[in-house]
């Protein structure tokens, strides 16, 4: 073709691309922004130019043209990390280029009310077009969601894995009902003192599992096994003084479910030491299905949530609301609603069935 030997010692444009697919710029625009008012035939067409001519989006050109960073700000926790390490942190950023965005991780140090205010700042200087509030609850770094005009913030805001707040957008698992189905599953093994170590019980995530776990006991007819719960805080070296805490609370104590599978492994390594078979003489189970849950021995029945479909949700929910703000249609893959509140899966191991059958 002519027109690409005409691009030759020079970057090619957008007009380029436009003469050499015979369309407008205004058509070729819309095939780089994935406008859904193309036809499937001029977009192959044009997709083709592209390629052929080498043509690359200038982002600034992008910027300055529709008013938008296409960047989305993440914030986080290093030290809890969910969001922005393993699979759920790959998925979000193949999510976000897919829709066209970039993603800027900032990392939450403090989480006083002021840290807040000056992260909120800094994303509006930066000009995100939306933000995922991740960090971890501590401090005020979910507390702050109570009073502030969420609403009157320059771009959209979707807050992970936190309680409900009014009409702030809240993607997160059904940690109430992953409490009722991990302790139903103990009751169905016949388990007749059921004790729960919990997660930090200024933590709703925490919370709302021991509500699940005491709705169970009373559902099942075990309303005093309510009492027997030990607060940890999420990691394995509290698991194992939480099971001797709940042993003299109640020596028969012949089942727990824990808060979380760091404290789980805490927990099992103890009952060696103290001479409890697993799951003979103590069930054990935990919830999150950390990577490593499946080779603790015995394996642990878990509760699997799926993070990165968490991350995914989120980030697509985020992108709705961008496109409501400026009147635009959604993209393709946003423009169904999505549940924004996920449900655990129950995982059966050996640490409650004890020996799996051969198939």
């Amino acid at each position: 073709m002519t027109e690409q030997h005409n691009t030759k010692g020079r970057r090619p444009t957008l007009a380029d691309v436009a003469k050499m697919a015979g369309v407008s710029k205004q058509t070729a625009s819309r095939v780089i922004n994935r406008s859904e008012h193309v036809t499937e035939e001029t977009r192959a067409r044009v997709l083709k130019c592209i390629e052929t001519l080498g043509f690359r989006p200038s982002a600034l050109a992008r910027q300055l043209t529709s008013g938008r960073s296409y960047t989305l700000g993440v914030v986080s926790n290093a030290a809890i990390g969910y969001l922005t390490t393993g699979d759920a942190y790959t998925g979000m950023v193949r999510q976000a280029d897919h829709l066209g965005y970039a993603l800027l991780i900032k990392e939450m140090r403090e989480f006083s009310r002021s840290s807040v205010e000056i992260m909120l700042n800094h994303l509006i200087d930066r000009q995100v077009d939306g933000v995922i509030w991740a960090g971890p609850e501590i401090g005020d770094s979910h507390a702050w969601l109570d009073d502030y005009p969420v609403n009157d913030l320059p771009m959209p805001l979707v807050v992970i894995n936190a309680r409900k707040r009014g009409n702030i957008d809240t993607v997160g698992f059904d940690n109430f009902q992953a409490g009722k189905i991990a302790t139903r599953h103990l009751l169905s093994l016949h388990r007749h003192h059921i004790g729960h170590i919990s997660g930090p019980m200024d933590r709703s995530v925490a919370q709302q599992r021991v509500e699940g776990w005491r709705a169970a006991l009373a559902e099942g007819g075990q309303p005093e096994s309510g009492n027997l719960c030990v607060e940890g805080d999420w990691e394995a070296p509290t698991g194992g003084p939480a099971l001797r805490r709940l042993k003299e609370m109640c020596p028969e104590l012949d089942a727990v479910f824990v808060g979380s599978d760091r404290m789980a492994l805490g927990v099992l390594f103890e009952a060696r030491q103290m001479g409890l078979r697993v799951p003979e003489d103590l069930a054990v189970m935990g919830i999150d299905n950390d990577r490593q849950s499946a080779f603790f021995s015995p394996p642990l029945t878990t509760m699997h949530q799926d993070t990165p479909l968490m991350a995914e949700i989120a980030l697509r929910l985020l992108v709705r609301r961008i496109c409501e703000r400026r009147g635009e249609p959604y993209p393709e893959s946003c423009a169904v609603p999505e549940n924004p509140l996920l449900v655990h899966e129950l995982l059966v191991r050996q640490s409650t069935l004890g020996v799996m059958p051969m198939p």
